[in-house]
């Protein structure tokens, strides 16, 4: 197949920079190296040659939109309709059912190319692992189809009232808002900011504006292209160094790689870098593929890991696997659908065969269809991830009812609310604090005993004017209001009389560069986050005790370095045979050993408090050998913190326990 018009094998040599860092970052290097920009250089190129062609088909006179879609269809969907249905497939072999069903619905919204808002719409504190997303890379290809849906006809209206002259404005203007809306996201809500295709439509733009700029005609002496050459590699390599996982991400470090992807592009094909780098055999060759290639290496990569295969020899016959999948489906499955005759049966096809896929994943998320291990697997993985309800909206009606103001607070809260009543006789127990008190309402609610209210939020801490916050994620930064009006209904109700108190990131307070933050709306003293978590908590005790309040405060459970799902391994059809035996974080382990340092900690600040009592979770889940996910065939976690409804029959009787011994004061 020859090469098509104004082909520039330099940038077959850019895309193979860009997916070879991808894949590099995906299968070894996920710290210390910033191997996913990569994905933006790609919407660089993107964006320059698409708006190229768009652009001299409307100089032309002979655009068409029916004519760019089907191109696109014809570009886009033999690989991606092939990767869609080999992963269904495979998930349906290895998959559990929480995840099978999860791999549908992905596979529905990258059908309708909406995968990125389908992700944005699961960020969150409950989210699965990105590891355990076979699809999770094709938030980028929703971004781009996103752009080609507004783009061709944003260009076609400027350039029917104003020719070429409107297209500069046009170019400026929408890259100039998009990266503003995304500086205003990155303050707000980082995974916004990520997904939401608007706050990344400027890096495409920027190809486009490039594109305009070669268009107008403006003069490139050699020294300049030479200049942009070395000046793009630096600039990316840059990038791959200093854009690690503790950057925020986008935002202004964005700025790296797409500006490295414009220069490399403007140098031309002539310039030394592009000549002798980019155009390099190996660098077109790997370009060529770099399409299927992204495709196909991270399903590759996850169902891998997932059947146990993680060392870094498996990383390598993974990544072999997936460039071998490629490049097949370069050759012998994308030609014969993109080129040749029969163009509209072909676009018919193609749009049928996504139309079908789409089809069986959300059959697959609606439940229709179950994972091949269903039958042996379901009585144990239902434990796993938030299917399964904390309470019932009976419940969560009741608490509501109690406090009527409290879903105008912090509107929005997409579940991260967690508000409900075991029955509907008044509280004598309240469980304030965060999602660690997700583990303790089920199993407390069945004690008839007590009537416990859980009165929580997503990571808000359970003291006074306490923020607590992702560094890069503030949507939880006002949950604090949340505690306060939890802690002055506590103590105005007379008949609360213990107030329960848990916290489940206090723990990551010890951890040196943590991105978990404490703020004190109420002393703005600069101090350690655990001074900062001393004089909130020790406000806030004294409050409760002066009202006469019995308080428990509970120490988390033993977070787990690991995903639980992976002590099930030995399950799925396909696994290594080195499978975890001990499900469970060991003792002396580093997660272990901060836990015990909290623990110590918190022992240090009730000690001048000695009515107040210290309930540790771990104690129950843990023994000389560490403390378990998963014990005699019982799932104990939801996910790494969070404990299942079964890890809350283990830890209530302690808590219980010390609920009676409060009230009996």
């Amino acid at each position: 197949m020859s090469a098509p018009p104004n082909h520039r094998p330099d940038i077959d040599g850019l895309r193979a920079i860009s997916v070879g860092v991808v894949v590099a970052f995906h299968a070894f290097f996920t710290k210390g190296f910033g191997g996913f920009i990569g994905v933006d250089v790609f919407f660089v190129i993107s964006g320059y040659l698409i708006s190229g062609i768009i652009l001299r088909d409307l100089a032309a006179g002979h655009f068409s939109f029916a004519g760019f879609y089907a191109r696109r269809v014809r570009r886009i969907y033999p690989a991606l309709v092939l990767v869609l249905a080999a992963t269904l497939a495979a998930g349906w072999v290895q998959l559990f059912d929480d995840g099978f069903a999860q791999l549908g619905r992905h596979v529905a919204a990258a059908a309708l190319f909406v995968s990125n808002l389908a992700l944005y719409g699961e960020a969150g504190y409950f989210d699965t692992a990105s590891e355990a997303k076979p699809l999770l890379h094709l938030w980028s290809l929703g971004v781009e189809e996103q752009f080609y849906i507004l783009w061709p006809l944003a260009l076609a209206l400027v350039w029917r009232l104003w020719r070429g002259r409107g297209v500069w404005a046009l170019v400026l203007l929408g890259l100039a808002a998009s990266f503003a809306q995304e500086l205003w996201l990155m303050g707000r809500d980082q995974s916004a900011a990520f997904y939401i295709p608007t706050a990344r439509f400027w890096e495409m733009l920027a190809g486009a504006a490039l594109a305009q700029a070669e268009r107008s005609g403006l003069p490139k002496p050699r020294w300049l292209a030479e200049a942009l050459g070395a000046g793009g590699l630096l600039a990316l390599l840059g990038g791959l160094v200093f854009i690690t996982e503790g950057v925020a991400f986008p935002g202004t470090a964005a700025l790296l790689p797409v500006g490295a992807a414009v220069a490399m592009i403007a140098a031309g094909p002539q310039a030394f870098v592009n000549a002798r780098l980019l155009g390099l055999a190996p660098m077109r060759w790997l370009g060529g593929i770099s399409y299927p290639l992204y495709l196909w290496h991270w399903p590759v990569l996850v169902l891998v890991r997932m059947a146990g295969y993680s060392s870094a020899q498996a990383m390598v016959w993974a990544v072999l696997a997936a460039v071998g999948l490629a490049w097949g489906t370069t050759r012998f499955v994308e030609p014969p659908l993109r080129y040749g005759g029969q163009g509209k049966a072909k676009l018919a096809g193609l749009l049928a065969a996504m139309g079908l896929i789409g089809l069986l994943g959300w059959a697959t998320a609606q439940g229709m269809l179950r994972s091949s291990t269903s039958a042996q697997t379901a009585s144990i993985t239902r434990q796993l991830g938030w299917d399964l309800a904390v309470s019932s909206p009976e419940q969560g009606a009741a608490c509501n009812r109690l406090m009527p103001q409290r879903s105008a607070l912090v509107p929005n809260m997409q579940g991260n609310d967690f508000c409900a009543l075991s029955r509907k006789a008044q509280p004598d127990v309240a469980l304030i604090g965060d999602s660690m008190n997700l583990s303790l309402f089920p199993a407390l609610s069945r004690y008839r005993d007590i009537n416990v209210l859980l009165a929580s939020a997503s990571e808000a801490a359970p003291f006074y004017d306490t923020i607590t916050t992702e560094r890069f994620d503030q949507t939880r930064r006002n949950n604090w209001m949340l505690t306060n009006q939890a802690l002055d209904y506590a103590i105005a109700n007379p008949s609360i009389r213990v107030v329960v108190l848990s916290y489940a990131n206090g723990d990551r307070l010890l951890i040196d560069g943590s991105v978990h933050e404490l703020l004190d709306r109420a002393d703005a003293r600069k101090a350690e986050p655990t001074a900062v978590l001393e004089r909130v908590m020790r406000r806030t005790l004294e409050h409760l005790l002066k009202a006469g309040k019995r308080v428990i405060v509970v120490a988390p459970n033993q977070r787990m370095g690991f995903d639980p799902s992976d002590c099930l391994t030995s399950l799925r059809p396909i696994h290594a045979a080195g499978v975890r035996q001990f499900c469970g974080e060991r003792a002396g382990s580093g997660w272990q050993q901060i836990r015990l340092r909290y623990d110590d900690w918190l022992r240090g600040v009730l000690k001048d408090y000695p009515h107040v009592q210290l309930v540790d979770l771990a104690q129950p889940l843990c023994d000389a050998r560490g403390c378990y996910a998963m014990r005699e065939g019982v799932m104990l976690y939801r996910d790494n913190l969070h404990l299942s409804l079964e890890g809350s029959a283990v830890v209530a009787p302690a808590v219980h326990a010390a609920i009676l011994k409060a009230r009996a004061r």
